[in-house]
């Protein structure tokens, strides 16, 4: 297992998706980082995982949850997610999410 951040961006339209994970789940210490212009709403959380695939997937079903639990969603829709980005914790974290 490593340790691994993986940067999320969704629309601004579910940005209670984003709420929902910071009051929820502040084991993944949820990060807020600002965009470049644009109309997106980022945040940085954090995995142990075993691959970059995995600790995408696992963000990808933090986000499902969130979804369902905002109602903004349907069950197991990642609709408003616009991108993932994944890099190991020791590593720089790309330029969207500094």
């Amino acid at each position: 297992m490593a340790d691994y951040r993986v940067g999320v961006a969704v629309s601004a339209k579910v940005e209670r998706r984003v709420a929902w994970v910071e009051a929820n789940r502040a084991d993944l210490q949820p990060t807020r980082v600002g965009g470049v212009g644009d109309e997106l709403v980022r945040l940085v959380l954090r995995f142990e995982a075993r691959s970059e695939a995995d600790a995408v997937e696992q963000a990808m079903a933090v986000f499902d949850r969130a979804a369902r639990m905002t109602a903004d969603g349907s069950a197991g829709s990642n609709l408003g997610v616009v991108g993932a980005k994944v890099w190991k914790a020791s590593h720089p974290a790309p330029d969207d999410y500094r």
